[in-house]
């Protein structure tokens, strides 16, 4: 850490203890392991570079090949946790459908649906994240009018717990860079109650030399929400954390697969090593190639994509005076390398929750479809449910308090939807048209499915073409309710 990262540091914890959080400190236990899952994600850590030196003495660093598992598990596990499926929502009655509205208003404004993977996809790789509700356009006398409650996200890295228990962290500092006409500051964000037990938000910004600032546009006085509803939410996977324990962080997706992890690394590296050094290759008498007439040098064929080589001028390269071509050709070890690489993904799988067929190579080396994937992972799907039990809370808390801002020191008029809003996770296989079609066509046999429905989803047919066909009467529906 450099003397300027140490002196905006030292000036931040400073602030942080005048607030009355004396032994605050922004580097927690966790630091260590965080950075160490990070730069597993990233494919960046020691693990990856090996340093050697050759029979001169003269140092080379070899890199190991990455087709980034931590990345992978992390992408696919928030890819099942939330997705297009997932839904945020409050009943569309005449008592809430001002909240309704408002919701639906607000997902879309702030993207919500879009950022929710990037923020499940963090958690996994840091074993931690958060969301924030930043305020803006708040005026100090009277309701604000232009009020704008964003949910930001923060990972494990910039997360400095201030007040938990074993149950809930109630107040947090969040450490984010923000760039001032090009300038960039470190800005750290306080939420916290107050003694009322409404929650105030408050920040800080600090330069590398460690002296506040306050950009324009910015503010760094406390901002009262005038109500109880806490302002940001932690999440976590369904994991224990056996590093520090009673703490609101939790471990990253791969914390337990870590070999596993490394083992699928290498076996992937030595597939690309067997394809380069299994390269075709001819050794052949120099006396058969052209020399270069200014530098006398050998003019190699393909050079460029070492495909030759030249054997030296002895009587090993020559038959009853004739030259000799001597041809390299090694067998690949494919099957070999495929049942390797397909073992340490299986593994890696196992131990990231997705059970041993999530990752299967089949026997043409190709992946197993998602409808073998629901029929055969039971565990996986456990998995998804445990993690979504965790997370699902933590929307409905994030959602709730920024409505909650809005009636409170906003002009929105609704009623208030804590207890209301209603989650549902994405937490199910995505399954391919195949399986979908075969699904309708039993329905259709068993008589849960009506013909016509199949015939305009699947054949082509307008509502009113396959209601003839069947001799049903063309009564108009709804066009955009779902079969």
């Amino acid at each position: 850490m450099s003397n300027e990262s140490k002196s905006w540091r030292t000036s931040a914890e400073k602030w942080l203890s005048e607030l009355g959080y004396p032994y605050a400190c922004l580097s927690t236990p966790m630091a260590s392991r965080i950075d160490t899952w990070w730069r597993y994600y990233k494919a960046e850590a020691d693990f990856y570079t090996n340093d050697i030196k050759d029979v001169n003495g003269v140092p080379h660093k070899v890199k190991v090949r990455s087709m980034t598992p931590g990345k992978m598990v992390c992408e696919d596990m928030a890819g099942l946790l939330y997705n297009e499926r997932a839904s945020v929502s409050v009943a569309e009655d005449n008592v809430m459908l001002a909240a309704s509205r408002w919701l639906t208003s607000w997902l879309k404004r702030t993207r919500f649906d879009d950022g929710a993977p990037v923020l499940m996809q963090r958690t996994c790789a840091t074993g931690t994240a958060a969301w924030v509700l930043h305020l803006r356009n708040v005026q100090t006398i009277g309701r604000s009018s232009g009020l704008l409650v964003t949910p930001q996200r923060y990972d494990a890295r910039h997360i400095v717990p201030l007040d938990w228990d074993g149950e809930e962290c109630t107040a947090c500092a969040f450490v984010s860079t923000i760039a001032v006409r090009g300038e960039e500051l470190t800005q750290i964000e306080v939420h916290r109650p107050q003694d009322n037990g409404n929650y105030e938000v408050m920040a800080r910004f600090f330069g590398e030399d460690g002296k506040t600032a306050t950009p324009n546009g910015y503010s760094d006085g406390a901002i009262n929400t005038k109500q109880p509803r806490k302002t940001f939410e932690i999440v976590t996977l369904a994991l224990d954390n056996p590093y520090w324990e009673g703490s609101p962080f939790g471990v990253a997706l791969f914390d337990a697969a870590m070999g596993a992890l490394e083992t699928t690394e290498l076996a992937f590296d030595n597939l690309g090593n067997e394809l380069v050094l299994g390269k075709k290759m001819l050794m052949l008498p120099d006396a058969m190639l052209r020399k270069d007439e200014e530098t006398g040098r050998m003019i190699l064929p393909q050079e460029d994509n070492m495909q030759f080589y030249v054997a030296l001028n002895d009587v090993t390269a020559y038959s009853d005076g004739k030259p000799i071509i001597t041809e390299y050709n090694p067998k690949l070890r494919a099957d070999e390398d495929v049942k390797m690489l397909s073992t340490a993904l299986q593994v890696l799988g196992k131990r990231s929750g997705f059970g041993t067929r999530y990752y299967a190579l089949d026997d043409a080396g190709g992946v197993t479809t998602a409808k073998q994937v629901a029929s055969d992972n039971s565990e996986m799907m456990r998995t998804i449910h445990k993690h979504g039990q965790i997370i699902r809370p933590a929307i409905e808390g994030i959602v709730s308090a920024a409505a909650a801002i809005y009636r409170s020191i906003g002009t929105v008029s609704m009623p208030d939807i804590a207890g209301a809003v209603n989650v549902v996770m994405g937490d199910s296989i995505v399954q391919d048209d195949d399986s979908i079609r075969e699904r309708d066509r039993a329905d259709v046999a068993a008589g849960l499915l009506a013909k016509w429905k199949y015939m305009v989803r699947w054949q082509g047919y307008s509502e009113k073409e396959a209601k003839a066909e069947c001799n049903e009467p063309a009564i108009p529906i709804d066009a955009s309710a779902e079969f």
